[in-house]
């Protein structure tokens, strides 16, 4: 009697990205966030990712009762007095307050997160309010961006995820890099922290198409802060010249841009579209395009390659 033998089912690559789309805490907590930095003028809340919030909110309150609009605006002025006076990435105790909210998902209620009982009343007593007026469209719209970036990463990201691993010299997690879409994150339109705290903007469009993904990656690739930040001070060390300013922020601002521009060699890499270098980072770019390119393009090593640029950079 022959044995039938089934066929072994073929192993599903690994994931890039996990998006998480549906995280109402979390998308709230941000907005209120932005909403707050508006009303208490910060220099940040008329950039491009988040000036449009304010209307958002006009919009949603039209619908709103008077008692939930004093209720919501009293939870807008409670983020402006505190959190919203606060960096996301820079605060010690933000990101961890992100993290958890996230876990929260959609749950009905969060436990006790704030060490201030007034923004814990404020943002519990704004679920409601949020819920009704203007989650449906956020989550809507976190979901049409994944969508967005699902296929294009499905499309280029093993290519991109290759040359920049092999930029590195660093693993990619095996379970995938975490991603909280939100509709607003920061004047940034994108922060990552903490290792794997990634949180990007689905309202932000600025962030549509290769941009989007260029983000992805540039955002994730500061999980390797730590150990491309040591290598960068022991050759410093060697030299006897302190670290330039930026240089690991601008070595991925270039490399994701490089990144994109394999699969696309037509795209302008974020950093030059917006600007980054004009704020007085004009000479770190010029000392990555005579030095880092080339890296990038296959000649010498990481190490040797940081070494140079730290020579370029600390000989004036």
């Amino acid at each position: 009697m022959g044995v039938c033998l089934l066929p072994v089912p073929a192993r599903q690559a690994a994931p890039i990205f996990v998006m998480h789309t549906d995280e109402f805490w979390l998308n709230l907590h941000h907005f209120l966030y932005v909403l707050g930095r508006a009303e208490a003028k910060a220099p940040d809340a008329s950039r491009a990712a988040v000036a449009h919030a304010p209307e958002d909110e006009a919009q949603g309150l039209e619908r709103a009762s008077p008692s939930e609009r004093a209720v919501w605006r009293k939870a807008v002025t409670a983020y402006a007095a505190d959190l919203s006076k606060r960096d996301l990435v820079f605060d010690a105790e933000l990101p961890e307050l992100t993290l958890a909210l996230a876990e929260a998902g959609e749950a009905s209620r969060i436990p006790r997160l704030f060490s201030d009982s007034t923004l814990q009343g404020a943002l519990q007593r704004a679920a409601p309010i949020y819920r009704k007026l203007w989650w449906p469209e956020h989550r809507a719209g976190n979901r049409r961006w994944r969508v967005a970036m699902d296929s294009l990463v499905a499309r280029h990201g093993p290519k991109v995820l290759a040359f920049i691993q092999r930029a590195y010299q660093l693993d990619w997690p095996g379970e995938g890099f975490p991603v909280h879409v939100a509709g607003y994150a920061n004047w940034a339109g994108a922060y990552s922290t903490n290792g794997t705290l990634l949180v990007i903007a689905s309202r932000d469009s600025a962030l549509a198409g290769l941009y989007g993904l260029e983000t992805l990656f540039h955002e994730a690739m500061h999980q390797w802060d730590g150990p491309i930040d040591t290598v960068i001070d022991e050759e410093a060390s060697r030299l006897g010249k302190p670290v330039p300013p930026s240089l690991s922020h601008g070595m991925i601002f270039f490399t994701a841009g490089e990144a994109i521009r394999q699969i696309a060699p037509d795209h302008v890499p974020y950093a030059d579209a917006f600007g980054v270098w004009q704020r007085r980072w004009q000479a770190l770019r010029a000392a990555l395009l005579e030095i880092w390119k080339p890296y990038l393009d296959g000649a010498g090593t990481r190490d040797e390659t940081i070494l140079q640029l730290l020579i370029r950079l600390t000989s004036s």
